[in-house]
């Protein structure tokens, strides 16, 4: 593949990631800013999600930047994305589907001998999809229902870097720049013969400044005195987001015309996010990992407003990752990855007083193209919510696939 066309596929990827982003059908996105992204890698979903202490020789994530520090190629990864979603009430059930584009990273090595790499991207930092309807029988008046709505999320375009220091610590930082689109309608439907309509539609417009700061430790293998394990390594990372300016925008559209109702510019503010994680390697090919995630939503505001329906979020999982050693005698089929992950997440959402857990399973496996490229599927099914008190219950299967193409870059060859 020739050098203009990798950079043909990152402009690409630039134009259909800010036309694309995708939605989740969720309907408890419709509170505080959605539904989180924790990764944008098929492999750390297959794994639980998170894989805060793996170091990304074969693919690429932003959670912690100090895991480009074993780089070894220069890597292009593409995200696609399906979700669907098996949403019940007490009254109803619905199904909702939708693919997009999901993303992309690219990163490259800069010094092997002192944990030097770079890497750049834009990827999902949140979502919001939801419609939900309410209908109301009025004796005294028109019978009614109301549509709530609501699409767009927060992107997160970041560049950052690693290394490694003398005794084996691992440091990395990303400095990210978050901006995106939300927009939230209500929709009025009187059921009489003159076909009222009322419509509002507020839109919301933050962006703002930000950084990722990780660690992953040396390796400490040797405190087991086991041949066996090869690798053990603790790894830390935060989210720190500035505040937001936000541009705000309320419209309201009915029979009579369409008309401005509050214009202005706000500020958001989104709690930093803590990520905790270790990583076992046993006889190099087996990788176990076991992460924790915090954010204290809180003391999440819009407009120095706290909403009363969002609490503190954490999140613990674990992975598993069989990842044979490559060599040119295995078979096609030996030379898959395999993984498997569990997960459970305290969301953030709080709702009529009930907070919203969730439970996951999740899987998946990387096909070889060759040496350096392959075909990343991770896929996730969870339960989250209940029908219980009006609320909903959510069956998610998430499948994330991912093309992760590697090459030498930068090298000068010999005349």
């Amino acid at each position: 593949m020739k050098l203009s066309s990798k950079y043909s596929i990152i402009i690409f990827a630039l134009f259909i990631q800010y036309s694309l982003f995708g939605q989740n059908s969720s309907s408890y996105s419709r509170f505080g800013i959605g539904d989180i992204n924790y990764t944008f890698s098929a492999v750390r979903l297959g794994m639980g999600q998170l894989g805060v202490a793996l170091e990304g020789k074969n693919t690429v994530d932003a959670i912690n930047p100090a895991g480009w520090n074993n780089l070894m190629l220069t890597r292009i990864d593409f995200g696609f994305n399906y979700s669907g979603l098996f949403l019940s009430s007490n009254t109803s059930k619905t199904y909702y589907g939708k693919g997009v584009f999901n993303g992309f990273t690219f990163a490259f090595p800069i010094s092997h001998q002192y944990g030097i790499g770079a890497a750049v991207g834009l990827i999902p930092y949140s979502n919001i999809s939801y419609k939900v309807e309410q209908n109301f029988i009025r004796k005294s008046v028109a019978d009614y229902n109301v549509i709530y709505e609501g699409s767009g999320g927060l992107s997160k375009l970041f560049i950052g870097s690693s290394y490694r220091l003398p005794f084996g610590l691992n440091i990395g930082a990303s400095f990210n720049y978050y901006f995106g689109t939300m927009k939230y309608n209500s929709i009025i439907n009187f059921n009489s013969g003159n076909n009222n309509l009322a419509e509002y539609k507020t839109t919301y417009s933050p962006f703002g400044l930000g950084s990722t700061v990780g660690i992953i430790s040396p390796d400490f293998s040797y405190v087991f005195k086991s041949k066996d394990i090869t690798d053990f390594r603790i790894a830390f990372a935060t989210d720190i987001i500035g505040n937001l300016r936000t541009d705000t925008i309320l419209t309201s559209k009915s029979t009579a015309g369409l008309d401005t109702l509050g214009l202005g510019t706000v500020t958001m503010k989104i709690p930093l996010r803590i990520n905790a994680g270790i990583s076992l390697r046993i006889r190099n090919d087996y990788i176990f990992t076991v992460d924790y995630m915090y954010q204290p939503w809180k003391r999440y505001s819009f407009n120095n407003h706290f909403p009363g329906d969002l609490r503190n979020a954490s999140k613990f999982s674990a992975g598993f990752q069989y990842m044979p050693q490559y060599s040119p005698d295995l078979s096609f089929l030996e030379q898959f990855s395999w993984r498997a992950g569990l997960s459970f997440e305290q969301t953030q959402y709080l709702v009529n007083g009930i907070g919203i857990n969730q439970y996951s399973i999740s899987g998946g496996f990387s096909l070889p193209l060759n040496f350096a490229n392959s075909l990343d599927v991770g896929i996730q099914y969870s339960i989250r919510g209940s029908t219980q008190s009006g609320l909903y219950k959510e069956n998610t299967i998430k499948m994330d696939v991912d093309i992760s193409l590697g090459e030498l870059w930068f090298i000068r060859h010999r005349e």
